[in-house]
Protein backbone atom coordinates (compact mmCIF):
# COMPACT_ATOMS: atom_id res chain seq x y z
CA UNK A 1 0.00 0.00 0.00
CA UNK A 2 0.98 3.73 -0.76
CA UNK A 3 0.56 6.93 1.41
CA UNK A 4 0.80 10.16 -0.61
CA UNK A 5 2.84 12.68 1.45
CA UNK A 6 1.29 15.51 0.36
CA UNK A 7 1.47 18.53 2.10
CA UNK A 8 -1.46 20.52 2.68
CA UNK A 9 -1.77 24.16 2.04
CA UNK A 10 -1.80 24.86 5.97
CA UNK A 11 0.92 22.75 6.71
CA UNK A 12 2.99 24.72 3.95
CA UNK A 13 2.10 28.11 5.88
CA UNK A 14 2.85 27.33 9.06
CA UNK A 15 5.93 25.22 9.22
CA UNK A 16 8.15 28.04 8.11
CA UNK A 17 6.41 30.07 10.56
CA UNK A 18 7.33 28.02 13.43
CA UNK A 19 11.02 27.72 12.04
CA UNK A 20 11.44 31.29 12.68
CA UNK A 21 9.97 31.31 15.51
CA UNK A 22 12.04 28.60 17.23
CA UNK A 23 15.02 30.64 15.72
CA UNK A 24 14.09 33.54 16.90
CA UNK A 25 13.80 31.98 20.56
CA UNK A 26 17.17 30.47 20.43
CA UNK A 27 18.63 33.81 19.24
CA UNK A 28 17.51 35.77 22.58
CA UNK A 29 18.62 32.99 24.30
CA UNK A 30 21.69 33.36 23.06
CA UNK A 31 22.02 36.86 23.14
CA UNK A 32 21.19 36.84 27.15
CA UNK A 33 23.28 34.63 27.68
CA UNK A 34 26.26 36.20 26.58
CA UNK A 35 24.86 39.53 27.95
CA UNK A 36 25.28 37.32 31.65
CA UNK A 37 28.76 35.99 30.68
CA UNK A 38 30.10 39.83 29.65
CA UNK A 39 28.76 41.51 33.04
CA UNK A 40 29.87 38.30 35.27
CA UNK A 41 33.55 38.78 33.58
CA UNK A 42 33.51 42.70 34.13
CA UNK A 43 33.66 43.30 30.87
CA UNK A 44 31.64 45.95 29.20
CA UNK A 45 32.21 48.87 31.15
CA UNK A 46 34.81 51.52 30.55
CA UNK A 47 38.27 50.48 30.46
CA UNK A 48 39.28 53.80 32.04
CA UNK A 49 37.14 53.38 35.36
CA UNK A 50 38.13 56.05 38.28
CA UNK A 51 39.07 54.26 41.59
CA UNK A 52 42.61 53.61 41.16
CA UNK A 53 43.69 57.38 41.97
CA UNK A 54 47.02 56.63 44.26
CA UNK A 55 50.91 58.43 43.99
CA UNK A 56 53.35 56.39 43.53
CA UNK A 57 56.74 57.53 44.72
CA UNK A 58 60.23 56.33 42.94
CA UNK A 59 63.78 58.13 43.77
CA UNK A 60 66.15 56.42 41.82
CA UNK A 61 64.09 53.84 40.69
CA UNK A 62 63.36 52.64 43.81
CA UNK A 63 59.77 52.82 45.37
CA UNK A 64 59.84 55.55 48.53
CA UNK A 65 57.19 53.70 50.34
CA UNK A 66 55.31 50.12 50.18
CA UNK A 67 51.96 52.66 50.76
CA UNK A 68 51.25 54.94 47.96
CA UNK A 69 49.44 58.36 48.48
CA UNK A 70 45.79 58.31 48.44
CA UNK A 71 43.28 60.84 48.09
CA UNK A 72 43.48 63.39 50.73
CA UNK A 73 47.07 62.55 51.72
CA UNK A 74 50.18 63.58 51.53
CA UNK A 75 53.95 62.41 51.91
CA UNK A 76 57.27 64.80 52.86
CA UNK A 77 60.19 64.14 51.36
CA UNK A 78 64.01 65.45 51.72
CA UNK A 79 66.10 64.53 48.22
CA UNK A 80 69.73 65.52 47.21
CA UNK A 81 70.40 67.69 44.17
CA UNK A 82 70.53 66.17 41.19
CA UNK A 83 68.00 63.18 42.08
CA UNK A 84 65.11 62.66 39.89
CA UNK A 85 61.66 61.72 41.46
CA UNK A 86 58.77 59.56 39.30
CA UNK A 87 54.98 60.06 40.85
CA UNK A 88 52.35 58.10 39.17
CA UNK A 89 48.95 58.52 40.25
CA UNK A 90 47.73 55.33 38.61
CA UNK A 91 44.37 57.42 36.90
CA UNK A 92 44.43 60.08 34.50
CA UNK A 93 45.43 63.63 36.83
CA UNK A 94 46.26 67.31 36.26
CA UNK A 95 49.63 67.92 38.18
CA UNK A 96 50.53 71.37 39.98
CA UNK A 97 54.02 71.92 40.46
CA UNK A 98 55.28 74.96 43.20
CA UNK A 99 58.31 76.03 43.64
CA UNK A 100 59.70 77.70 46.50
CA UNK A 101 55.87 78.34 46.88
CA UNK A 102 55.01 79.83 43.10
CA UNK A 103 52.99 77.64 40.90
CA UNK A 104 54.91 76.92 37.55
CA UNK A 105 52.80 75.54 34.43
CA UNK A 106 53.34 71.96 32.94
CA UNK A 107 56.54 70.68 31.48
CA UNK A 108 58.29 74.16 32.44
CA UNK A 109 62.31 74.21 33.63
CA UNK A 110 62.87 76.62 36.41
CA UNK A 111 65.90 77.85 37.98
CA UNK A 112 65.72 78.70 41.41
CA UNK A 113 67.79 79.36 44.78
CA UNK A 114 70.69 77.60 42.28
CA UNK A 115 69.11 74.94 41.01
CA UNK A 116 67.32 73.79 38.01
CA UNK A 117 64.03 71.99 38.40
CA UNK A 118 62.30 70.25 35.60
CA UNK A 119 58.67 68.65 35.70
CA UNK A 120 58.26 66.08 33.00
CA UNK A 121 54.75 64.52 32.11
CA UNK A 122 55.59 61.14 31.36
CA UNK A 123 51.99 59.93 30.46
CA UNK A 124 48.89 61.47 31.51
CA UNK A 125 49.11 59.94 34.94
CA UNK A 126 53.06 60.25 34.90
CA UNK A 127 55.31 63.12 35.87
CA UNK A 128 59.12 63.08 36.90
CA UNK A 129 60.46 66.50 38.63
CA UNK A 130 64.46 66.09 37.69
CA UNK A 131 66.96 68.24 40.11
CA UNK A 132 70.40 69.75 39.31
CA UNK A 133 72.70 72.18 41.23
CA UNK A 134 76.19 72.85 39.87
CA UNK A 135 76.92 74.59 43.33
CA UNK A 136 75.90 73.82 46.61
CA UNK A 137 72.72 75.37 47.74
CA UNK A 138 72.15 77.88 49.99
CA UNK A 139 69.75 76.85 51.43
CA UNK A 140 67.06 73.79 50.73
CA UNK A 141 64.43 74.36 47.87
CA UNK A 142 60.59 73.86 49.09
CA UNK A 143 59.06 71.91 45.64
CA UNK A 144 55.01 70.74 46.16
CA UNK A 145 53.52 68.65 43.55
CA UNK A 146 50.44 68.41 43.97
CA UNK A 147 47.92 65.76 41.95
CA UNK A 148 43.84 65.99 41.04
CA UNK A 149 42.15 63.19 39.71
CA UNK A 150 40.42 64.14 35.90
CA UNK A 151 37.50 61.77 36.96
CA UNK A 152 37.11 63.16 40.14
CA UNK A 153 38.10 66.57 41.20
CA UNK A 154 37.50 66.44 44.83
CA UNK A 155 40.43 63.28 44.60
CA UNK A 156 43.54 65.19 45.06
CA UNK A 157 47.07 64.03 46.98
CA UNK A 158 50.11 65.87 47.80
CA UNK A 159 53.73 64.97 47.60
CA UNK A 160 56.01 67.95 49.47
CA UNK A 161 60.06 67.43 48.30
CA UNK A 162 62.83 69.42 50.43
CA UNK A 163 65.46 69.88 47.87
CA UNK A 164 69.00 69.53 49.66
CA UNK A 165 72.74 69.59 49.39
Amino acid sequence: MYIASEKTAETQILEPRLRNGRHRLRTAFALVAVAFLVSACGGGGDPRSPGNFNIGVTVGGLFVSNTPVAPGGSINLAIHAGQSVNLDAGEPAVWTLLVGGSAITGGAQVYYAGANITATTLSPSAVVVDTYAAYPLQASIPVTLIATSTYDSAQIATVNLLITN
